[in-house]
């Protein structure tokens, strides 16, 4: 029975435990960088091993530090920790709140101890507030996220259920009869608190190591599968997503049209304006492309100013309007600099599975063509791709003529 474990052999294996994985976070903290929320999780765990190491030692130092300033620290711990979970969600961390919630606590404690000495009184407060505390990062962390940041979302939300629960009916068996108002080192629920404690801890560090180690794998997978500047898909990444739709479309027999399309004289763009000013540009074309796309369609960078379009359930005849929208509405909405709009137009080549099959390579050939072909005969124009039985000859002649106005940059 927990009322029957030594309570100074508790006291210490808490200490222990708690110190462990304060070093633990604070580790973790000093590696993570920008990483953010890792930080807020170590102080308070700090902050929390400290009122615990003087709650134990009741028997041994004055209360005003024991039950007073103990149960203030453990507050502000578990606050600074939800803080730190709110950091991590990127949602605002209201700073006053835990240190408000402290020093009431801290307050009312003094009062029934030093002025009114109630022992059910001081457990069943400092039991309502640490489990208001605790529900309140429980109610961060229960929430619908993306796998797997959502697993140790909800392991440390149980966790912290767990302990808000856990205090709940602490401080309802301190208020009613079902808790003897007997010295702390004799009272069952001190046990029963503690190895609570030591539980929640492990399960808490255990659960924020694992949403800082989710959240660094999901940004790495990004970043293997994402254009750094553009946010759109990297070449790599649009081979294998787009493969996979030509073959379920093949499947289904559904059509699927690629689009290929070029920023007009982008050279002099970077020349007249700067680097940074196209970077910014790219950045403005994509944003402008987005708007004409759904929510399953594919946009990635294949190079350079050059994109590719992939939208599964269209035939070259629903596709033509699309890239057409998309070609007016880069033209008609330049970026602009501080000083003078940056003139911006796209060409662009059209090629569908209709045609061409449904192999990527085939059809990236057919729309690079039609691109060449939009290219060669004055730019900001939508081409549709030749049909395969075209004379290759033809197509190698636009692609030529296409190359030396593109050397020329007229």
């Amino acid at each position: 029975m927990p009322g029957d474990l030594d309570l100074a052999t508790l006291g210490v294996a808490l200490s222990l435990v708690t110190l462990s994985m304060t070093l633990l976070l604070s580790i973790a903290a000093w590696h993570a960088g920008s990483e953010k929320g890792l930080r807020h999780w170590a102080l308070g765990n700090f902050a929390l091993m400290l009122g615990l190491l003087l709650n134990v030692n009741q028997d041994h130092i004055h209360h005003g530090l024991s039950v007073v300033l103990a149960n203030g620290l453990m507050t502000l711990g578990i606050g600074v920790t939800w803080l730190g979970i709110r950091a991590f969600k990127g949602t605002s961390q209201p700073q006053v709140g835990p240190i408000i919630a402290a020093l009431v606590v801290m307050l009312l404690l003094w009062v029934f101890r030093f002025h009114y000495d109630s022992l059910a009184a001081r457990l069943g407060i400092a039991s309502l507030v640490l489990a208001t505390m605790s529900l309140l990062c429980a109610r961060e962390l229960l929430i619908s996220a993306e796998q797997p940041l959502r697993t140790g979302y909800w392991l440390a939300g149980g966790v912290a259920l767990f302990c808000g629960l856990g205090l709940t009916l602490r401080a309802i068996a301190s208020l009613t009869s079902l808790s003897p108002a007997v010295a702390i080192s004799n009272n069952p629920l001190q046990s029963a608190t503690l190895l609570g404690a030591m539980v929640a801890q492990i399960g808490l560090a255990s659960g924020f190591i694992l949403m800082t180690h989710y959240r660094t794998a999901m940004a790495l997978h990004q970043l293997s599968e994402k254009d750094a500047l553009t946010g759109t898909l990297n070449r790599r990444s649009l081979h294998q997503q787009a493969t996979q739709i030509l073959s379920t479309a093949s499947e289904r027999k559904l059509p699927v049209t690629l689009i290929m399309l070029d920023a007009d004289h982008f050279k002099r763009i970077n020349d007249e304006f700067g680097h940074q000013t196209g970077d910014a540009v790219l950045c403005h074309m994509v944003a402008r492309i987005r708007l004409h796309l759904r929510a399953h369609d594919l946009l990635g960078r294949f190079g350079g100013e050059e994109f590719v379009l992939i939208l599964p359930g269209l035939d070259t005849v629903s596709a033509h309007p699309v890239a057409e929208r998309i070609r007016q509405g880069l033209s008609s909405q330049p970026w602009h600099t501080e000083e003078t709009p940056v003139p911006l137009s796209v060409s662009l080549g059209v090629a569908c599975s209709d045609q061409q099959g449904y192999v990527f390579d085939a059809l990236l050939g057919a729309a690079d063509a039609a691109l060449y072909q939009a290219k060669a005969l004055g730019r900001n124009r939508v081409e549709l791709a030749l049909h395969p039985g075209s004379d290759p000859k033809d197509q190698m002649a636009l692609r030529l003529l296409s190359q030396f106005r593109h050397n020329l940059d007229v």
